[in-house]
């Protein structure tokens, strides 16, 4: 059995604060990806397409979001598997119960798995009923007798839980040793965005990235049942590149010279998003709000964020020497352990500036 899987696409993702026109044109890529998905199936032949949940986003769905997956679910051909996660969970009002799906689409509705036979081998599912709170799904499950069987839900491993960053919720929480205990050779997940393949499950990873700093190789991943382990082969979907960029703003002597700096070093491509980090040192006088620069470079419609981490042009020797507020603001900052670190150093600069009288720059 040959199956393709992919989990957390996140259709209709806010992408909040990018801007409307950067945010359609992120939500239109997450589309677009999903067509590559649905084209992958098809090209490979694949016995089914399985889902690991969170496949759109149930606060901001849409009928539009509806008729475009029925579309290309319908197209795939072959049976389609999908298991609600916590950000599409099965209730009475979601897309997934209120609407008529095609054929060959096949949506788990309980929390307790449930199988769906295909090429000699079950795979069971289970759903999330709810957006947080879901207990771990496989405590009381043991496969009864039968052909082997694969499990497909979303669900956090507990021992890779701490390295998906900072916010990254414990929803269905579970440890990989409990697959092989309930009786399933392998489990096809959701939920975590940084891909991981092991012996005994497979994270994906977001087909389409959702935010800066996402590494790894994620997409869509084909996955061989022919061997034990299966063999798993992820493909990349993606149609945005999500990049980060260092600018060193040394010797700018205005606002206008820093976003010059930054539109030159920025890529060309309509369908790039770039965080820039902003090192070196900020010329004194030099005055504009975090939030003024964004706007400015937003304005053709750029998809980019900013990161601030330059040091204040100052005579730091001269400054700590003086006998007023502003020395000994200095002597106490270069004290502590973590004066280079980003957040002192932009202490140091609003501080500076306040007992100058003058207004923070960029901060």
């Amino acid at each position: 059995m040959r199956l393709l899987h992919c989990a957390d696409v996140h259709l209709d993702a806010s992408f909040a604060g990018l801007g409307p026109v950067p945010a359609r044109r992120r939500r239109a890529a997450i589309r677009q990806s999903f067509r590559s998905i649905v084209q992958l199936a098809i090209d490979e032949r694949v016995d089914a397409l399985t889902i690991g949940g969170d496949l759109y986003e149930d606060l901001r769905s849409q009928r539009e979001t509806t008729q475009f997956l029925q579309q290309e679910l319908e197209r795939v051909g072959c049976p389609v598997l999908i298991a609600p996660g916590n950000h599409d969970y099965w209730h009475s009002g979601s897309l997934y119960a209120r609407e008529r799906w095609p054929a060959n689409v096949h949506i788990y509705q309980s929390a307790e798995f449930t199988p769906k036979e295909m090429a000699g081998w079950r795979v069971f599912g289970a759903a999330h009923l709810q957006p947080k709170g879901t207990k771990n799904l496989l405590a009381k499950m043991r496969v009864p007798k039968g052909p082997p069987a694969i499990a497909l839900f979303h669900g956090s491993e507990r021992g890779q839980l701490p390295l998906q960053g900072e916010g990254k919720q414990d929803h269905a929480p579970f440890s990989e040793d409990e697959i092989g205990k309930c009786g399933f050779q392998f489990a096809l997940m959701g939920h975590f965005h940084t891909p991981r393949t092991t012996n005994r499950l497979l994270y994906p990873g977001n087909p389409e990235p959702l935010t800066f700093g996402e590494e790894g190789l994620r997409g869509a991943a084909l996955v061989d049942f022919a061997t034990t382990p299966p063999k798993v082969d992820i493909r990349k979907v993606a149609t945005f590149k999500v990049s980060d960029l260092e600018v060193d703003i040394t010797g700018c002597l205005h606002s206008d010279s820093i976003c010059e700096r930054i539109v030159e070093a920025l890529p060309k491509d309509q369908n790039a998003a770039t965080r820039v980090r902003l090192t070196g040192e900020l010329g004194t006088g030099v005055r504009l709000s975090s939030t003024e620069l964004l706007e400015r470079l937003r304005q053709d419609d750029r998809c980019l964020d900013l990161v601030l981490a330059f040091r204040p042009q100052l005579d730091l020797d001269g400054l700590r020497q003086s006998p007023d507020a502003r020395g000994q603001f200095v002597r106490a900052l270069m004290a502590r352990p973590d004066f280079d670190s980003e957040l002192v150093q932009a202490a140091l600069l609003a501080g500076l500036n306040a007992l100058l009288g003058e207004e923070p720059a960029l901060l």
